[in-house]
């Protein structure tokens, strides 16, 4: 009975084993074959991982080619700022420079506008001294043709008058008046007359030469008329009739009595001497003041417009005050004689 229970207990057991070693061998099987559909789920991976890194190393490749693009349009567009900078710095410094040149142009065009007004007034003050120059020449031509006067430089300034002796007009009467140091000195007269003195002493004490010009001219027609003029000449270092301009200042005048070419014939009688003078009275009442009394009223305008047909001492004393701006030039003259 014992052996047939140990033999039933075997036959269970075995029994057993089996059912476990096939349950053991399925599972194995299984485990085959979920290795396997493993496997080639993992190959089929692979192949896609290859795929997947060659798709990477397409994307990294595009990437670095990006990358550089990017790089490269960095770079220009930093270039290109640095060229607007520039650019913006050319701009201001022309801006800058247009400016400048602005204000040069204005300041061009204000010298240019002032240069223009004084060139305008400079071709005035040149017109009007072409202008003064004509009339100077021309009223020196008047005097020259009419009055017979001339002036010549040399030792001293030579003043000379013809046309005042009517029965001989080119009859010369003359004086040379010497300046140094503000003194005038006459150092020759032709003829001479009474009364030089005191002529030079107030020529020195009021300096007006003009004047003495004319009143020189005056006292030849006087002593024409009276019959007492002496034909003199003075040397200086002889005698000279000096006068200084101080006032109380002694005048001393010798003169010596000379003949030459232009000296007064005088008659021996009485009788040819008063017709002379009766004759030069009339022909110098023709030059006197008085006898012009009605040009005179005129106004000086139409003196200077008919001054063709005016007596010589109204044209000069018409002109003469006009060339007072030439005196300066007149004493310089005489200094430098």
């Amino acid at each position: 009975m014992e052996c047939s229970t140990s033999s039933t207990h075997r036959d269970s057991e075995i029994t057993q084993q089996i059912h476990t070693i096939d349950a053991f061998a399925a599972s194995v099987s299984k485990s085959f074959q979920s290795i396997k559909t493993t496997g080639q789920q993992t190959a089929k991976t692979q192949v896609q991982l290859e795929e997947v890194k060659d798709k990477l190393k397409e994307v990294e490749d595009e990437l670095v080619k990006v990358l550089a693009e990017k790089t490269r349009k960095e770079a220009k567009r930093m270039a290109l700022l640095d060229a607007i900078a520039s650019a913006k710095a050319r701009v201001g410094n022309l801006n800058s420079s247009i400016q400048e040149v602005r204000t040069r142009k204005q300041e061009y065009i204000s010298f240019l506008s002032q240069q223009s007004l004084a060139l305008a007034a400079s071709e005035g003050r040149l017109n009007e001294g072409i202008e003064h120059t004509d009339e100077t020449h021309e009223a020196i031509s008047w005097y020259n043709r009419v009055l017979g006067f001339h002036v010549k430089g040399g030792r001293g300034v030579k003043f000379t008058f013809k046309n005042i002796n009517l029965k001989n007009p080119n009859e010369e009467y003359s004086f040379t008046v010497f300046h140094d140091k503000n003194t005038y000195t006459l150092l020759r007269c032709e003829p001479s007359f009474d009364g030089i003195e005191e002529l030079v002493h107030e020529l020195n004490k009021t300096d007006g030469l003009f004047k003495f010009v004319r009143v020189m001219r005056k006292k030849f027609q006087e002593a024409l008329v009276q019959g007492s003029l002496v034909l003199t000449t003075v040397n200086p270092g002889e005698s000279a009739f000096i006068s200084s301009s101080a006032p109380g200042t002694s005048v001393r005048s010798d003169s010596t009595t000379m003949e030459n070419e232009h000296e007064v014939e005088r008659s021996g009688s009485s009788a040819q001497l008063k017709k002379k003078q009766v004759r030069r009275r009339k022909s110098l009442a023709r030059l006197s003041p008085d006898s012009a009394s009605s040009v005179r009223q005129s106004p000086r305008l139409k003196e200077i417009k008919y001054k063709g047909c005016l007596p010589p001492h109204l044209m000069l004393r018409a002109e003469l005050p006009r060339f007072s701006c030439r005196h300066n030039s007149l004493l310089r003259l005489l200094s430098v004689c």
